[in-house]
């Protein structure tokens, strides 16, 4: 039988893997929901199999998602109603362990049932490069038209998405990576070498604080009440971290890991001490240059204050750790960050609802995972009020109702005329669609922040073409080399300034839940235009100070 290009499948191939599914449908006992002791699950219908649009007739092969049905949230209004039916004493971390057993388990059982036929469709080469996954339960592959039409049958599946933005496969990288000696002997050092990392105990004193800090109360979390999001991890999803000194006492290190090129703590990644690039397969996110833009996002979320006369602050939260991870949108990244324990995730990458179609469900099931398993996602609502029609300005992942999406302001306090703003819809899209019984959705952007005229440190050099005027406005510059500048502008950096917000209120209250924190996140802020929500502002101006005493004040009873 002619196959995708023209080739003939083999004894074993198509045709009996067909055999195989057919009698699966007809005979396996699939469990759709599994409860893990003590874990109140949502319980909804699932749906029939599906294929996304364009996969029903094409040449050669494509990149899909395969969902199973059997997700920890089916549909949209499960995570509600989760989060609604746990009790006041619901502890975050304690939730976690539930959460991130029942996800694994879900997937593992769902991939038994599908192993053999999908092993088949291997042979018969329809599909190719099969890459499991549990914050959703399924697994990434390429597949030829006849592999998606008899991927959608398999039993237990709920829809073959087709892949949109990057491949979800996991690229070389396990051991294979090429070993940057350079860069090695740099991670040696520091890890054999802490007073490079070292740290003062935090005092404010006479430090300057930017209007940044200062308009979204910051400065008064530290003072009043001696917060700084210490020993909370913040992962940031961006293009990685350089080593500059503000920031490598707020560098998390993988304890279980070692830098020997072995896979010590047994994840499937060598000499992860740092974090890891998901996108180039390799352990080297941080490195003297070149990572301008998640080194300014860090910076935001955490950079320590600078030392001696004319000292100042540059991070909402100076006490907090930052995990640097390469691969904006790819799944992995998600299910590391939450393996390694990670209490909020910031997000610096924006995906154009338009050319998404269903697969923005895919992220929104994800998150609403990671939400279930104490993660906070947060980012910045985008930049795109002058590019797209409304509507259409505020992408995946910052669309879903979990993640909170910052607007942000210049000095001057108003929004500024690039922030994107609201509404959003899930109309038409599988499983949220709220013609079927789904949430409304929210009002978008979610809180406001600040995106420009504010320092923030980065390195001069990798400030090029029309981007370094960007970088001339120079307030500091270390023994090292690295600057202080005030210049780079984006909702890209409000969204971490939620983040470091998130950070001081986990550290006021460690176990709050996900919902409780961003309910207490948004309803501290001080509102801004016309009375009430907007689609400009959302609940309004971060408030650091009120967010961390409603955490403090938060009961678990």
């Amino acid at each position: 039988m002619a196959v995708g290009s023209g080739r003939q499948a083999g004894p074993r191939g198509y045709d009996h893997a067909m055999g195989i599914i057919q009698a699966a449908v007809r005979c396996a006992s699939v469990a759709l929901l599994f409860l893990a002791p003590g874990l109140a699950v949502a319980s909804s219908e699932v749906s029939d199999g599906g294929l996304d649009e364009g996969l029903a007739e094409f040449d050669g092969f494509t990149a899909v998602f395969v969902r199973m049905d059997d997700q920890l949230f089916p549909v949209g209004g499960d995570y509600e109603r989760f989060a609604a039916e746990q009790p006041a004493s619901c502890k975050r971390l304690e939730l976690r362990e539930k959460v991130l057993q029942t996800l694994r388990e879900k997937a593992g059982r769902s991939y038994g049932v599908v192993r053999e036929a999908l092993q088949l469709l291997v042979e018969s080469d329809d599909v190719r490069g099969v890459q499991r996954f549990w914050i959703v339960n399924g697994f990434a592959c390429e597949a030829t038209s006849q592999g998606c039409k008899a991927l959608s049958a398999l039993p237990g599946v709920g829809f073959v998405y087709r892949q949109r933005k990057g491949p979800q496969h996991r690229v070389s990288g396990g051991g294979d990576f090429d070993e940057n000696k350079e860069l090695t002997s740099l991670y040696q050092g520091l890890l054999k070498s802490p007073e490079t990392r070292e740290e003062a105990p935090f005092e404010l004193g006479e430090t300057e604080v930017p209007w940044n800090l200062r308009k979204i109360g910051a400065d008064e979390a530290w003072t009043r009440h001696g917060i700084t999001g210490k020993g909370v991890v913040v992962a940031i999803l961006d293009d990685g971290m350089m080593t500059i000194p503000a920031l490598l006492p707020a560098l998390w290190t993988n304890k279980d890991e070692q830098l020997n090129g072995k896979d010590d703590d047994g994840n499937g990644l060598v000499d992860d001490v740092f974090g890891y690039d998901f996108k180039g397969g390799s352990p080297y996110c941080v490195t003297p240059s070149g990572h301008r833009h998640g080194s300014l996002c860090a910076s935001v979320v955490a950079a320590r204050s600078t030392v001696g006369d004319d000292a100042i602050a540059a991070g909402v939260a100076p006490g907090a750790l930052v995990m640097p991870l390469i691969g904006g949108g790819r799944l992995l990244a998600y299910e590391y960050a939450l393996e390694q324990s990670a209490d909020v995730l910031s997000m610096s990458y924006t995906f154009e609802p338009s050319m998404m179609g269903h697969y923005r469900g895919l992220y929104r099931t994800a998150h609403e995972h990671l939400s279930a398993a104490g993660i906070l996602s947060v980012g910045g609502a985008g930049n795109y009020a002058e590019k797209r029609p409304v509507g259409e300005q505020i992408g995946s992942t910052k669309d879903v109702p979990c993640v909170v999406a910052a607007a942000g302001v210049g000095p001057d306090g108003v929004v500024t005329s690039f922030s994107s703003r609201g509404p959003v819809s899930w109309s038409g899209i599988r499983y949220f669609d709220p013609s079927e019984g789904s949430p409304a959705a929210p009002i978008k952007p979610d809180v406001t922040a600040c995106n420009a005229g504010f320092p923030m440190w980065t390195l001069r050099e990798v400030w090029t073409g029309a981007k370094a005027e960007r970088a001339k406005n120079v307030v500091r510059t270390d023994a090292e080399g690295y600057t202080l500048v005030i210049g780079p502008r984006g909702n890209s950096f409000a969204g971490p300034h939620a983040a470091g917000v998130a950070a001081l209120m986990l550290e006021a209250s460690p176990e709050l839940p996900v919902w409780q924190l961003q309910r207490l996140m948004e309803a501290t802020c001080e509102d801004m235009g016309e009375p009430g929500r907007d689609t400009t502002h959302g609940a309004g101006m971060l408030q650091a100070h009120k967010a961390v005493e409603a955490a403090l004040a938060y009961r678990f009873e």
